[in-house]
């Protein structure tokens, strides 16, 4: 069985590289980039990176999250730790394929970030802190604890383009017990945070938390609301009972906040119990934001005889995806039942999805994949009808549907997979699977879909790194993170929430001196305008004059653009 202690330990964090196996069933994604993340200095060393989180903004440019020791440098910015981990975030653009900026925060003590959201300018980031303080900026938050417990940070940066700034730093957390933030999500000016607790009680600003049993843990999800230079918590919900209980995922649509994670208990829910099965078991449940004060709506329980663990959620419309791992010799999902490819207690992969009626939930569908080691589903997104999941594999080899992957190393090192599955209602099949990493222990732990590209995140440790024909070298011993792209073409087709999708087709998407606009028939032709990533307009095209228009982009600078006046502004990269 596993232990809290380990679910939640650094561990966790340390996590994994990305390469690419190309299945033959399906259309493959194509990798278009991969590159070290908080590379080492020359005179650095024993130094430690890993990529937890990532988010893409409004105008593609890619923000991440995660931790570092010693020395690193994120393109022209070299951060130094204060004491052991120290948080960086930084912002990537893809179409220069440089470092915007990058920030670094901590304190003397171990400062983890495992999490992040953006809206608009808005970046906010989330995780734990070990010392009696920890700098965000001009922010210093004090641990309410003794210095080695953890306590709580939510903070958020303002991006200003080529530089970014810390605008507030909240804590929570309570003493004599480890408190952390494993997931974000951000829905206008709210911004909600969850984790778990572990001491007697939690303080959230003005508003205390009471733990159902004293040195185990409860799950909790909060609301802070953002008013510009500060924020203040509005309202807590706890869940849990006299086992272990913890929030690992959320996502937010509107008002309705969805919250996965697991449970070991006789676990309450607002009014719903629920009763874990085996040793753990995985909830998802929805909470409906009423400004100062939240309910539960529904909870729903997953799992078997062994333990299983949800890490990854994400949701599309009434869909809401959750991932993670299952280690007994079944695992339910409603109706669905899904079965270990090994017996002897090694955990598998899941995806399911549940359909949110309102007032109540319900399982879809679930879908398993792996082999004879322990394999785990990490990072979640959907676009659409498109589910993408990425985590790592241990199995010398791991089934995903019709796609055998074939790990790189000796039996006990992972690697990474990432895979899709295409949703089509009441069932969901996988699509294709990639094997990534190494020789030694590489892995996914988030991704992010923008238009048609998918950003990948993690760390490897693996001397050489390779993303298809793509590869870069880790100099250390230790993990070093990384961030690589590929690019789905069948997300522009199937993927009807996206602007790119409902509206004229425009390519080809990056452009070089020209881009085609073609109109769907019996569009009202428009004049158009093309505006960079300030929202300054830079070219006017007249109206097109039939199906299709040339759009002249000579002598513009490479970048992101937006296009407007053909129904749904949409994004064009030029190179």
């Amino acid at each position: 069985m596993k232990s809290f202690s380990s679910f939640f330990s650094v561990g966790l964090l340390v996590l994994f590289l990305l390469a690419m196996r190309l299945p033959a069933a399906a259309q493959a994604p194509v990798w278009q980039s991969a590159r070290a993340v908080a590379t080492a200095t020359a005179a650095a060393t024993n130094t430690y990176s890993t990529v937890s989180a990532t988010a893409v903004d409004a105008a593609g440019n890619v923000l991440l999250a995660g931790a570092f020791i010693n020395t690193v440098v994120l393109g022209s910015t070299t951060l130094t730790s204060l004491g052991g981990y120290d948080v960086f975030v930084a912002k990537f653009n893809p179409t220069t394929n440089q470092f915007v900026w990058a920030q670094g925060a901590g304190g003397t003590g171990d400062e983890l970030a495992y999490a992040l959201a953006v809206s608009g300018p808005n970046v906010y980031v989330a995780g734990s802190f070990t010392g009696a303080t920890a700098v965000f900026g001009a922010a210093t938050l004090a641990n309410s604890g003794n210095t080695g417990s953890s306590d709580v940070f939510v903070a958020k940066l303002t991006d200003a383009g080529t530089t970014s700034g810390f605008a507030w730093a909240q804590q929570a957390g309570g003493i004599g017990g480890n408190d952390q933030a494993r997931a974000l999500a951000v829905s206008g000016t709210s911004v909600y945070v969850a984790g778990s607790f572990t001491g007697p009680a939690m303080g959230l600003g003005s508003i205390t938390l009471t733990n159902t049993s004293a040195g185990f843990a409860d799950a909790f999800v909060a609301k802070l609301t953002d008013t510009g230079s500060t924020s203040s918590f509005a309202w807590a919900q706890q869940a849990g009972g006299p086992g272990f209980d913890g929030a690992a995922a959320l996502a937010v649509s509107g008002t309705k906040v969805y919250m996965a994670g697991f449970t070991s208990s006789t676990a309450s829910f607002g009014a719903t119990t629920l009763v874990s099965v085996g040793a753990y078991d995985v909830f998802v449940a929805k909470l409906a934001d009423a400004g100062s004060t939240s309910s539960f709506a529904w909870v729903q329980r997953a799992g078997g005889p062994g333990d299983e663990f949800a890490y990854a959620l994400a949701v599309s419309g009434p869909s809401v995806y959750v991932a993670g791992s299952f280690a007994g010799s079944t695992a339910g999902f409603g109706a669905a039942t899904l079965t270990n490819s090994d017996n002897a207690g090694s955990s598998d992969v899941f995806v399911a999805k549940l359909t949110d009626a309102g007032s109540t939930g319900s399982f879809a569908w679930a879908r398993g994949a792996g082999g004879g080691a322990n394999d785990q589903a990490r990072a979640l997104a959907a676009s659409g009808t498109s589910v993408y999941v990425a985590g790592s594999f241990n199995s010398p080899t791991a089934n995903f549907g019709a796609t055998t992957l074939t790990a790189a190393g000796a039996n006990g090192t992972s690697d990474v997979f990432v895979a899709k599955i295409a949703d089509a209602g009441n069932t969901g099949d996988f699509a294709w699977a990639h094997r990534a990493g190494g020789i030694y222990d590489d892995g996914a732990t988030a991704l992010a879909v923008s238009g048609t590209s998918i950003h990948v995140v993690g760390g490897v440790r693996s001397p050489t790194a390779g993303f298809g024909a793509l590869t870069f070298s880790n100099p250390n011993t230790t993990y070093l993170g990384f961030l690589a792209t590929l690019t789905d073409p069948t997300l522009t087709a199937t993927a009807p929430s996206r602007a790119l999708a409902q509206a004229a087709q425009l390519f080809p998407n990056p452009a070089h001196g020209t881009a085609t606009l073609r109109l769907p028939a019996g569009t009202a032709p428009a004049p158009l305008t093309l505006a960079d990533a300030l929202g300054r307009s830079v070219r006017r095209y007249p109206a097109p004059t039939g199906p299709e228009a040339t759009l002249d982009l000579h002598g513009l600078p490479a970048g992101l653009y937006l296009l407007r006046g053909a129904g749904s502004a949409q994004r064009l990269a030029v190179e």
